[in-house]
């Protein structure tokens, strides 16, 4: 990935952070409008950023899962919506690592979604786009709260 596409994808995460994702998922448009590798690494990028805090939290090689729950217990991810569901497993798979398993996930949205005009990837890529931006929002508050406990300034 080049340095204007990482600033770039920064510029969306921003914008999400602030409650602007229309406007942050319109600034990751030109990669997804580059074509599918683009499109792949943008991801990519996106799940580096919404397991980071997991990553840094457990030694390297740490092999990750998913856990949905509900207040009646644990149930499975196979519940949750499709673009949901690929946003947590494309997550996993990058956070272990896995880099086999996040492109076949990606292939089994994009290819279909590319050849019957639906609109699975897109929605996979907003959910993808969610989970980094709450994970940015949680590192910008745990920030906050660093800097009003030590009394520094940002």
């Amino acid at each position: 990935m080049t340095a204007p596409e990482s600033e770039k994808i920064l510029e969306a995460l921003s914008y999400g952070v602030v409650g602007e994702h229309q406007r942050g998922l319109a600034t990751l448009q030109p990669m997804v409008d580059a074509g599918p590798r683009s499109t792949y690494a943008m991801l990519g990028a996106l799940a580096e950023m919404a397991s980071k805090e997991a990553r840094e939290t457990n030694a390297p090689g740490t092999q990750f899962g998913i856990s949905a729950e509900v207040l009646d217990g644990a149930v499975s991810v196979d519940v949750m919506p499709p673009s949901l569901r690929f946003a947590a497993r494309f997550i996993t798979a990058w956070a272990s690592r896995d880099e086999d398993t996040a492109e076949a996930l990606f292939w089994a949205v994009a290819e279909p979604s590319d050849r019957d005009g639906t609109d699975d990837l897109a929605d996979a890529i907003t959910a993808v786009y969610g989970m980094a931006v709450a994970a940015a929002e949680h590192t910008v508050l745990q920030q906050q709260r660093r800097q009003r406990e030590t009394g520094e300034s940002g």
